[in-house]
């Protein structure tokens, strides 16, 4: 009987709102005593959208730090050999305020017995994007890329992440995409699909750039009604035909990665976060499995990597079932493939040592 394959997690957000600067850091200081209250605050003064896309508060809220993703490790404690953390919405005044969060990261872990690589935060048209870079790297050895959230949506009711709705399209962002390949940095990419194609002409012509692709690109309403997308079998039969066929021609851009992982967000549909209890083994490979399956089958797995998205996915299932469920899926795979799935491509790609 073959071991279970080690794990390095490509995609974790470590937080504290209570003593780094964060989008929800002055309602937790003012009403974090009350956790009902907080929540309350939150829902009616966050914009709508926003509070639809968490779900529920308690995760998005609540400190996060290597000693509970530790704990939420569970049965596979053993196996987990550290995670990546990607940008995590540090706010600042100025932009290379943003490298606070870098400098924190090495505070919690100074080891990197946890946290073995770092996605932070940098503003690519910024005129001092190359100084931003320097400074995350004298920060920690442990910085590997950046993330520029791209996501953004022409419906009112899905959240936009982006700064920018066009972003893809201004040259000086473009320049900045550039710029990470001339560095040798990763470039984490997060958008919804609709956004891929005009991505993915820009991957086409920088491909010294490493570039992963986050949560599958965020199917919105793949599988139940969000934001008034959805709403019935025949609409979700167009959007799952529409998001494979957008997953399907990045792929077919060589050196593009993939992080499998953040389907199990409220915004993909699935509905667990509305539920007493989450998601079961059983329930994940029945329902995430089929997604999964197609994802690694069209990819090919030696360009996935194994992503929880934790704790925003903790909404719908704890990190043990995840992994068992992703275990399950794989069982007819070989060692080779699960060690790659599972660490050996993220660790490649991120450039993390054994």
């Amino acid at each position: 009987m073959s071991l279970a394959p080690a794990i390095v997690d490509s995609h974790v957000h470590q937080w504290d709102p209570r003593t780094t600067p964060r989008e929800a850091s002055v309602a937790v200081k003012l009403f974090g005593w009350s956790p009902r209250l907080l929540d309350f605050v939150v829902r009616h003064a966050m914009p709508k959208p926003l509070v639809d896309f968490v779900g529920r508060g308690e995760y998005a809220l609540n400190l996060y730090l290597p000693s509970d993703l530790r704990s939420d490790w569970g049965r596979h404690r053993d196996r987990l050999q550290g995670i990546v953390h990607v940008q995590a919405g540090w706010k600042g005044k100025q932009h290379i305020d943003v490298v606070g969060e870098t400098r924190w990261l090495e505070s919690i872990d100074p080891a990197g017995t946890t946290i073995r690589g770092i996605v932070g935060a940098a503003h690519l048209e910024a005129p001092d994007l190359g100084d931003v870079l320097d400074a995350h790297q004298r920060a920690s050895t442990r910085f590997r890329g950046v993330r520029d959230m791209l996501a953004a949506h022409p419906n009112e009711a899905i959240v936009d992440f982006a700064r920018e709705p066009g972003l893809i399209r201004d040259p000086a962002w473009r320049e900045g995409y550039a710029l990470l390949g001339k560095r040798s940095l990763t470039f984490d990419a997060w958008m919804y699909p609709h956004q891929l194609d005009e991505f993915g002409d820009l991957v086409r012509s920088q491909p010294e750039t490493k570039v992963v692709l986050c949560h599958l690109a965020t199917p919105i309403a793949l599988v139940g009604p969000y934001g008034g997308l959805g709403g019935n079998p025949s609409e979700r039969v167009r959007i799952a035909n529409e998001w494979k066929e957008a997953i399907a021609n990045f792929a077919s851009i060589p050196h593009v990665r993939f992080k499998v992982g953040g389907l199990l967000m409220p915004i993909v549909g699935f509905g667990a976060e509305h539920r007493d209890q989450p998601m079961s083994e059983q329930e994940f490979v029945d329902r995430v499995g089929p997604l999964i399956e197609w994802a690694i089958g069209t990819i090919g797995i030696d360009r996935c990597m194994f992503a929880s998205n934790f704790p925003m996915d903790k909404v719908s299932i704890d990190y043990a079932t995840l992994v068992s469920g992703l275990d399950a899926l794989l069982s007819t795979r070989t060692d080779e493939d699960k060690a790659k799935f599972f660490a050996e491509n993220a660790s490649e790609f991120y450039a993390i040592d054994g």
